[in-house]
């Protein structure tokens, strides 16, 4: 990285887009009847809602792929939150729900576009481990985000404050970030940067690697996909299968990101002493271990511990994916980075859409059943990414060893 680059500070901005991106898509489950009444809508229907808050983080990750070969990050951060600003401003003055749809979009869409360029940051700046490590502190900071606002949001309601309220203090703590944005030197990213980087990172033959970002990156949609699904849902369950009362329902929402913000700073000390790759199917494992307990919660205070371990042991998967994902292709290029993001942003797209025709038919319920399938999935991608990896790594090993050989007898 070049001397001239704001390390700390520019890591302190990556970080913040975490932030911001958190407040906006943990607060689904928290607002969703205060949104449902304000918009005089079934609450199902007001649940499609935040597909196009998922819909516009989509779109922001498409314009991604192409937006860092032309402009710097700062310019990057600038366009997304004036977006960002823009829908939050929208979302506060109407009351027609296409309208509110529109507005949400474009938070969704500014959200987007800033944690790409967060996550661009991360990766032009760490390398290997360091890069893990790293990836795992910023997702620390987005369950800090959803424990935060979640709870903000709640109490805000409880007090008759408007629903938006919430939308409406991330857009301050994104107003912040460009203030600061304008004093920090981030990285280059254009096609020069990107070819400047040493090929030190790749692991495998372009087909193998090819592969193995196919479905780490379908592994992630599927990830966000069960997440999504889980948070929306799960107090609409609580509510309908134990009777919990709306307000004792939607802490369920901080039951899941206060005990991620611990599992990834120990996934974050794993990974110090132990190869990421073990820590993620690890964490995949007792991340469908821990839905399988609320899918079969016999009380909400036993679906309340299942949540516990649930976000404990599943929101490393997220950063850790992405990171392993980039190893595949030297100098990992943003527009590796912004496709692995691209990929899971589908995910959580589809979750609310979804999820809602299902929970029509069969009940809330089923939302929690919809997100062990997905995790199962994420495990096994994971698992297939990984074992196409190690064979491709194989012959690369036995080819290099041989040619060491030579070299020495020569």
């Amino acid at each position: 990285m070049k001397g001239d680059v704001s390390k700390a500070p520019a890591t302190a901005i990556a970080i913040a887009t975490y932030i911001v991106m958190g407040g906006f898509f943990t607060q689904s489950g928290v607002i969703l009847d205060a949104a449902a009444a304000y918009f005089h809508t079934p609450i199902p229907e007001t649940a499609t809602l935040f597909s196009y808050l998922t819909g516009g983080n989509l779109i922001g990750l498409i314009v991604c792929l192409f937006v860092f070969n032309v402009l710097s990050i700062r310019r990057v951060l600038f366009v997304a939150y004036v977006a960002l600003f823009a829908g939050v401003a929208l979302l506060d003055v109407t009351r027609a729900l296409p309208v509110g749809a529109l507005a949400i979009g474009l938070c969704g869409f500014g959200a987007g576009v800033g944690l790409s360029a967060g996550a661009v940051i991360i990766a032009k700046t760490y390398a290997l481990r360091s890069r893990a490590v790293a990836f795992l502190g910023t997702d620390c900071t987005f369950s800090l985000s959803g424990y935060v606002f979640p709870a903000f949001a709640a109490n805000a309601i409880a007090l008759g404050w408007m629903w938006q309220s919430g939308y409406i203090a991330v857009a301050g703590v994104a107003a912040l970030l460009l203030v600061a944005a304008v004093f920090v030197r981030f990285p280059a990213t254009g096609r020069a940067a990107g070819a400047a980087q040493p090929a030190v990172e790749r692991i495998a033959p372009a087909r193998a690697a090819r592969v193995a970002v196919a479905l780490f990156a379908l592994g992630l949609g599927l990830y966000l996909c069960g997440q999504g699904a889980f948070l929306i849902w799960a107090p609409q369950d609580l509510e309908t299968i134990f009777g919990l009362p709306a307000v004792g329902a939607a802490p369920v929402v901080g039951a899941f990101w206060g005990p991620s913000i611990f599992g990834l700073v120990t996934a974050a000390l794993l990974v110090t002493r132990i190869p990421p790759r073990w820590v993620v199917i690890g964490a995949a494992t007792l991340a469908v271990a821990s839905l399988l307990a609320c899918t079969l919660a016999p009380d909400a205070h036993a679906f309340f511990t299942a949540t516990f371990a649930f976000g404990f042991t599943s929101t490393c998967l997220f950063k850790l994916m992405i990171s392993i994902g980039s190893e595949q292709i030297a100098g990992a290029p943003p527009q590796l980075v912004t496709f692995l993001l691209l990929s899971a942003s589908i995910g959580g797209t589809i979750a609310p859409a979804i999820s809602a025709g299902i929970v029509n038919v069969h009940g809330p319920h089923a939302g929690i059943v919809m997100a062990l399938v997905c995790y199962c999935g994420t495990l096994a991608a994971a698992v297939a990414a990984l074992a196409v990896e190690r064979a491709a790594r194989r012959p690369a090993r036995t080819s290099g060893s041989a040619s060491e050989c030579i070299g020495r007898v020569s």
